[in-house]
């Protein structure tokens, strides 16, 4: 009877310990944003990183208007045999359309910069559904499918906006470092500071625009230096997948 009460009372101990472990397990993650990319707790924010412990980095660049910084990018890119992700608004794409097959035939990875460039914020979720689907079919008319990457016009957005893409199925995605580069930035300076803030798993985000002439070299630079410390570059997906990410708490 005493040997009873004592494996009954051991047991009751173990199970209040093994909860308060996952408690504490469950805590830490939400606290810090990091969830698998295939669970459903990925749906809460938009991914800013991947937190894989892996010398990777993905370059991104927004496209939504200018038609001779993209081409310099792309050449460079070229030349340094790298992939990148490019979000392309969809009117952009209408209006250069030789550029926008430029960019998906040389096998870089496409997301949706938005159709018009309206931010998304002051929109109603079936305005953004419509300009979304709206998007998606000009990049397949330039026979680029599936979409699977979203990021905000104007990346102006709210908790709504990115839960609401999120269940339209899509991913968000923002950045976790902004060349934050102006028409007249020395280049040397620009990429020098830039690459010495990256670390494993960081997305960069970089606008193509035409008064932005310094973002070309940059991006080679930048290129040219992580590389040399052991670092690849990827596209969003590849440094995705299989990873944990990191998300970005939406207010």
């Amino acid at each position: 009877m005493f040997f009873v009460y004592n494996w009954t009372s051991w047991k009751k101990w173990m199970v209040l310990a093994l909860l308060g472990i996952v408690v504490y397990i469950s805590y830490h993650l939400s606290s810090t944003y990091v969830f698998q990319p295939n669970a459903s707790a990925q749906q809460t924010g938009a991914i800013t990183k991947s937190l894989k412990d892996e010398q990777e980095i993905a370059i991104t660049v927004n496209v939504a208007w200018g038609d001779d910084v993209i081409v310099e990018i792309l050449d460079v890119l070229k030349q340094k045999n790298i992939k990148a992700t490019f979000f392309i608004n969809g009117e952009w794409a209408l209006r250069n359309e030789e550029i926008a097959k430029l960019i998906i035939e040389e096998n870089h990875e496409v997301g949706l910069l938005g159709f018009y460039n309206d931010p998304y914020e002051d929109r109603t979720q079936n305005k953004i559904t419509e300009d979304i689907e709206h998007g998606e079919e000009t990049l397949k008319k330039l026979e680029y499918e599936p979409l699977t990457l979203v990021r905000p016009p104007e990346n102006k957005y709210n908790k709504s906006v990115v839960q609401h893409i999120n269940e339209l199925g899509y991913r968000t995605i923002f950045w976790s470092h902004f060349a934050s580069i102006e028409p007249d930035s020395d280049p040397n300076q620009k990429s020098e500071e830039l690459a010495n803030s990256l670390s494993n798993g960081d997305i960069i985000l970089f606008k193509a625009e035409d008064n932005l002439t310094a973002v070309p070299e940059v991006i080679s630079r930048v290129i040219d230096q992580k590389q040399s410390e052991g670092f690849n570059f990827t596209t969003v997906t590849e440094l995705l997948s299989p990873a944990k990410i990191k998300l970005n708490p939406i207010e």
